[in-house]
């Protein structure tokens, strides 16, 4: 029987940032008796060791070839219309949607190879090469909604968790020097004003429990280079002397932030296209206390695994870590609602529902 040969074009050539941990947790639970999978990246990096080991064939190719010079463009369709028949491919799979109109889609258009988008954030602003996608996967039903174009099928497939990884985590109390008996609560992600960072530590500032250690994990950048995000010096500045704040730097061993922590706080201000940290909270039976925002309540069902306040909402957000401090039985009780939900809708379930998509558009 001929497998279904896909050619996945990936952004990254790690699993850093949440749309390529979503593309790699796919891949390692994939059915490769049905899928016969190909990697193309976008150049050199640390996930080759990691696809060799698990036998996976990839091609370190080059970023998206776009309109620019008629020669580089011209090369680069010739390579990829003369890789996609010596393969014989039978899907493309995109890890996005922000691209222009590349050489290598063009390819695979008048190959006839149907063509898959990815949307892991919202896509307002479709570009023209859209029109050559059959159809553009959605992590939610919120980004679904929001994005173009118009008359594009974009099935909902919620991003899958790798349960082994979180379930291996351990707590970083005795590296970070917290006691048992101290509470945690954990932001991680992007350090971005988007992500209500300030708001946390805001929230921080305002609960006076002195056994409380509130922990930022994420990467600081440069704000004069990348706007909106925060260096750690703006951290300690909105701390205001607060020693029980503290910036542990960017970790990618987030699997033990979860482990250490008593509460976990997603307090974004931006319409976030599903959430991440939630699913991975959720996965290490932590309550989540999150702002309402994009596809969140997708995954976040108020008083059942965590509690949703209003973006921006500082005391409520307060209120509810509060509540969760004073009552370890609450914690327990909706930390194990979280994970329940994980193992039903977000571990093997997406997966199984990718493959099936893939499987689909062979020869459609």
């Amino acid at each position: 029987m001929h497998k279904t040969k896909v050619c996945f074009f990936t952004n990254s050539a790690g699993d850093w940032g949440g749309a390529s941990r979503v593309l790699y947790t796919n891949l390692w639970q994939l059915d490769t008796t049905k899928l016969d999978p190909v990697l193309i990246l976008p150049g050199e990096g640390p996930i080759e060791a990691e696809l060799d080991a698990r036998g996976f064939r990839y091609e370190v190719w080059s970023p998206f070839t776009e309109p620019g010079s008629p020669g580089a463009y011209l090369r680069a369709f010739w390579k990829a219309w003369r890789f996609f028949r010596r393969e014989r491919v039978d899907v493309v799979h995109v890890n996005g949607s922000n691209f222009w109109r590349p050489a290598e889609l063009l390819a695979a258009k008048l190959a006839g190879i149907p063509i898959l988008a990815h949307y892991h954030v919202i896509n307002h602003h479709p570009s023209p090469a859209m029109r050559w996608c059959r159809a553009a996967i959605a992590v939610s039903r919120y980004t679904a909604e929001q994005s173009g174009p118009q008359g594009l099928s974009k099935p909902v497939i919620y991003n899958p968790i790798n349960l082994a990884r979180f379930d291996a985590g351990h707590s970083l109390r005795d590296e970070l020097a917290i006691a048992e008996s101290d509470l945690v609560v954990a932001f991680l992600g992007q350090v971005r004003e988007i992500k209500g960072v300030a708001d946390f530590i805001a929230m921080a500032r305002t609960i006076e429990a002195p056994h409380a250690r509130f922990l930022i994990a994420g990467e600081c950048r440069d704000p004069a280079r990348f706007p909106g995000s925060y260096s750690a010096s703006d951290l300690t500045r909105l701390a205001g002397g607060d020693t029980r704040i503290r910036y542990i730097g960017y970790r990618k061993d987030v699997e033990n932030v979860y482990h250490t922590a008593d509460v976990i706080v997603v307090p974004s201000r931006w319409q976030e296209p599903l959430g991440l940290i939630n699913l991975e909270a959720g996965a290490c039976r932590k309550p989540v206390v999150a702002t309402r925002v994009g596809g969140i309540p997708e995954v976040m069902e108020d008083g059942v695994n965590g509690f949703l306040v209003e973006p921006g909402d500082v005391g409520g957000l307060a209120a509810r870590v509060t509540q969760l401090f004073a009552d370890p039985a609450l914690r327990a009780r909706l930390g194990e609602a979280g994970r329940a939900r994980i193992e039903q809708n977000f571990a093997t379930r997406p997966v199984r529902e990718f493959e099936t998509l893939l499987l689909g558009f062979k020869n459609h």
